[in-house]
């Protein structure tokens, strides 16, 4: 039978209906923000970080602690801050190839440095990286030097973008003092008032699993739970853990729809026009 995936809409409203056997919540649709109409689908996924789940999540969801507990993670202010220097503020071994951003090609990640996710805890930016060494693909330019992200945490928010990035810049050199001769030619200050839910004692059992109690309704983000912290590889592999579940569920979420529709059958089994397109319905689920 065919299936259709819909991706890349905001879901600005949710209708929420009692499955006509059982009484168990189920979610028929939502408003889609691109027809701005309501839509039913078989399953729905909220794809959101933890400022979107509380938005959409309707509030009768609440009765469930799964979806109560989400509203007690608490989102960080975060500044990301982009560097672009004139050498490779990373490479340890050799001052002279520190130096040289101009004498070769290194769009293949063979530029001098570490090509790695980096952490400090000496500095306002604990998660830092060189993106022209780690993905040179999207982040290098041919005769530039390193291109470091770091993200500044909330210590550094309520000061101007001007500030923060040279505030970056001399934490850098501090952990890297051998680019201390190295000159920023560019730069870049987002800020975000609800980043990443603050990392606590006691934050992983207030994490949502990808399943929930309502069975054609499911959750992915980097702060669901998995393997990894908030993360974009958090955030990916929820989105692998959430496929396997709704793959689990395929048959209860079948089983569901047809039980709906057979209620809605005799709903309208005095009304000839209703009863026929229930009847359609009926047919097509099954």
């Amino acid at each position: 039978s065919k299936k259709t995936v819909r991706s890349g809409s905001s879901v600005l409203d949710n209708e929420v209906a009692a499955d006509g056997g059982s009484g168990a919540v189920v979610v028929d649709g939502g408003i889609v923000e691109a027809e701005e109409k309501f839509e039913a689908f078989d399953a729905v996924v909220c794809a959101a970080d933890v400022p979107g789940a509380k938005k959409v999540l309707p509030e009768e969801f609440r009765r469930y602690p799964i979806f109560d507990n989400i509203y007690a993670l608490d989102c960080v202010p975060i500044a990301t801050v982009q560097l672009r220097f004139d050498g490779w503020v990373t490479e340890l071994q050799d001052v002279a190839r520190l130096k040289d951003a101009t004498s070769g090609d290194f769009s293949d990640g063979k530029a001098p440095g570490i090509d790695n996710l980096l952490y400090s805890a000496d500095v306002e930016f604990s998660c830092f990286a060189d993106l022209a060494l780690t993905s040179p693909g999207e982040y290098y330019k041919e005769g530039e030097g390193s291109l470091m992200q770091c993200v500044m945490d909330a210590r550094a928010f309520n000061r101007s973008n001007d500030q923060i990035a040279k505030d970056c810049e001399a934490q850098i050199k501090q952990l890297f003092p051998s680019a201390k001769d190295l000159k920023v030619t560019w730069s870049n200050v987002v800020k975000l008032g609800q980043s990443l839910y603050r990392e606590k004692p006691g934050q992983d059992k207030l994490r949502p699993s990808q399943a929930t109690p309502i069975h054609n309704f499911f959750m992915a983000g980097s702060y669901t739970y998995q393997d990894y912290i908030d993360s974009m590889e958090g955030a990916t592999k929820s989105g692998i853990m959430v496929a396997d579940e709704i793959i689990n569920r395929a048959d209860a979420i079948k089983f569901d729809n047809l039980q709906r529709r057979r209620h809605a059958l005799e709903e309208v089994s005095g009304d000839y026009s209703a009863k026929k397109k229930a009847e359609e319905q009926l047919a097509v689920a099954a």
